[in-house]
C-alpha cells in the first residue's frame, strides 16, 4: 500500500508541475521584451489578454511601441477589432507559415471567433514578397499582403509562438466597428421607454370613462325639463328605478325607494313623469292587492 501511495503522489505532482508548465501567461512573455510594452498594455485594456491565456495554442503578430503608432487615432473598438486579427488560433512557427503559404491555407485568427467578423475578415493570409520575404494580411478581398514577419521572439512548440511583424494588419470596415455595449444601449433605452408609454396611454382613456357618470346625469333628470319630447319619454320610461334614483339620489336603498310610495314625483312634475311612475303605481297597487287578498282569506280560517 505504501508503494502504491507513493506512486499516486507522484503523478499528482507530476500532473500539477506539468500544467504549471503548459498555463499560459503572454504578458510575462512579453514583458521579457520591453519594446513590447505599448502592445502588452493594449493587449490587457481590450481584454484580449484573458482569452489568450485561456488557449492552450496560439501565434502572436506582435507589434512593438514603434509599430503601435499605426493604431493611433481609430476607436477602442477599431483597435480591439484588429489586434484580434493578431492573434492566431493555432501555433505557427516560420516553417509552418511557409508550409501554410505553399498550401494556399488562412490562418484563424480570434476576431473570427468573436462573431463579429463578416466575410473573410476574421482570417489572414500569408505570401512570400520581395526576396522571399513571409508577409500577411487580411484575407478581405483586395486587401494588401505586405506586413512584413520581422523576426521570431518566442517559439515553445506547440503551444506559443510570438512573432514580430513590421505593421498592424487591417481590413476594410474596420472603422466602423461599433463597441457592443453601445451597440445595445439604444435598444435597452427604448424597450425602458415602452412600459412608460403604454402605462400613461390608459390614464386618459380612464379619466374619460371616469366621468361619463356625470354626462349621464342629465339623461336622469331629462322629465323633468324636456317633458314636450316623446322621444325623452320612450328613453326614461323603461327605466323607473333609475329616474326615481335620479331624481332622490339621497333617499335610502333601491328597495326601499322601489316599495315607498312617498317617492312619487310632485305636482312641479309633467305628463311624462306621471306617465313614467305609472308602472311603479300599478305594481304597488297589485301588491296592496294580494296583501289584502291574504288578510281576508287568514280572517276566513280564523273564523272557520
Amino acid at each position: 500500500m505504501g508503494l502504491k501511495s507513493s506512486s499516486l503522489l507522484c503523478l499528482a505532482i507530476l500532473l500539477a508541475v506539468s500544467s504549471s508548465i503548459h498555463a499560459l501567461d503572454i504578458a510575462k512573455l512579453l514583458a521579457k521584451s520591453p519594446e513590447f510594452a505599448a502592445f502588452t498594455k493594449a493587449l490587457t485594456e481590450t481584454k484580449l489578454i484573458d482569452q489568450i491565456n485561456s488557449r492552450n495554442s496560439i501565434t502572436i503578430l506582435a507589434l512593438n511601441d514603434g509599430a503601435m503608432g499605426g493604431l493611433s487615432g481609430k476607436s477602442p473598438a477599431a483597435i480591439k477589432a484588429i489586434l484580434s486579427t493578431h492573434v492566431v488560433l493555432d501555433f505557427f512557427d516560420e516553417k509552418k507559415l511557409m508550409e501554410a503559404q505553399g498550401s494556399g491555407q488562412l490562418l484563424t485568427t480570434l476576431y473570427q471567433a468573436s462573431g463579429f467578423a463578416q466575410d473573410q475578415q476574421g482570417f489572414v493570409k500569408v505570401a512570400l514578397i520581395g526576396e522571399g520575404e513571409i508577409a500577411f494580411g487580411s484575407a478581405v478581398k483586395d486587401s494588401p499582403v505586405d506586413v512584413e514577419l520581422v523576426k521570431t521572439v518566442v517559439s515553445q512548440p506547440y503551444n506559443i509562438s510570438i512573432l514580430q511583424v513590421a505593421k498592424p494588419i487591417t481590413f476594410a470596415g474596420v472603422d466602423s466597428q461599433i463597441p457592443a455595449d453601445n451597440a445595445k444601449a439604444p435598444a435597452g433605452s427604448a424597450t425602458a421607454k415602452a412600459p412608460v408609454a403604454s402605462a400613461n396611454a390608459p390614464m386618459p382613456t380612464k379619466v374619460a370613462g371616469a366621468k361619463a357618470p356625470a354626462s349621464q346625469a342629465p339623461l336622469a333628470d331629462a322629465p323633468t325639463t324636456g317633458a314636450e319630447t316623446p322621444t325623452s319619454e320612450e328613453v326614461i320610461a323603461p327605466t323607473p328605478s333609475d329616474a326615481t334614483l335620479a331624481e332622490s339620489p339621497t333617499e335610502g336603498p333601491i328597495s326601499a325607494d322601489a316599495s315607498s310610495p312617498s317617492l312619487a314625483p310632485g305636482p312641479a312634475a309633467g305628463e311624462a313623469a306621471a306617465d313614467a311612475e305609472a308602472p311603479a303605481n300599478s305594481s304597488s297597487k297589485t301588491v296592496v292587492g294580494l296583501v289584502g287578498a291574504l288578510m281576508c282569506f287568514a280572517s276566513m280560517m280564523v273564523v272557520m
